[in-house]
């Protein structure tokens, strides 16, 4: 099998026609927003044309954009609004002894601390397990073996196009003291499956992306 070597871990030949397939999508979604493009939905056999759109806000996290989008079974058009964030990715990482890296930290959102696992944004270019491994060292101090996908979603499709990957890292452990942003304040802890689990129905991690990676990892 051909594998590419990322130093935490190794990625299959069968993932780079995943990444490709990945890549046509993101591809599409560029076009559709500088191009009218009509979209099929096959069940109900409706089109949607989907104009050009143009930047309303630019910030370091997210650009805000709307564009007009015409309903074929209506006739009528409407501006629609996209958030568009880069991609994202979250790490289970897993010890040899099969505990599960945590992470704390202050979320300006919930303006609370939450309990959350390593991830962050991809960078333009980057790949996904390699940003994965790329966080969980710098939030953490923490490398593994064996890095891989198990896992991606859309955020939420109605506002967003970008997609969250779930990187799996096993036999984690620390490997350097961690080197976090200047806004970054983390605490790290080593949790059992059974505690995560309990963390999770007792609502104490209330992060949806971060509650989706887990479950991708309690299923596999």
């Amino acid at each position: 099998m051909n594998e590419k070597d990322y130093g935490f871990g190794k990625r299959s030949r069968r993932d780079g026609v995943y990444w490709s397939a990945h890549d046509a999508i993101q591809r599409d979604h560029q076009t559709a927003g500088s191009v009218g493009v009509i979209v099929e939905d096959s069940e109900k056999e409706n089109n949607w044309e989907i104009f050009p759109d143009r930047v309303l806000l630019q910030t370091p996290i997210v650009t805000i954009k709307t564009g007009p989008v015409l309903c074929g079974r209506s006739g009528r058009r409407k501006d629609f609004y996209l958030f568009d964030f880069p991609d994202w990715v979250n790490v289970v990482a897993v010890t040899s002894d099969g505990q599960i890296v945590l992470i704390r930290q202050f979320r300006y959102g919930s303006n609370r601390v939450e309990i959350e696992i390593p991830g962050g944004m991809v960078d333009p270019g980057e790949d996904p397990v390699a940003a994965g491994c790329r966080e969980l060292l710098e939030e953490t101090g923490y490398a593994g073996i064996h890095a891989r996908i198990i896992g991606r979603v859309c955020p939420n499709p109605a506002i967003q196009r970008n997609h969250c990957y779930t990187v799996l890292v096993e036999q984690a452990r620390k490997v350097e003291e961690p080197r976090m942003d200047e806004m970054e304040d983390i605490e790290t802890s080593l949790v059992t499956v059974e505690a995560v689990r309990a963390y999770m129905t007792s609502g104490q991690i209330e992060h949806g992306l971060v509650l989706n990676a887990l479950m991708f990892y309690l299923s596999v």
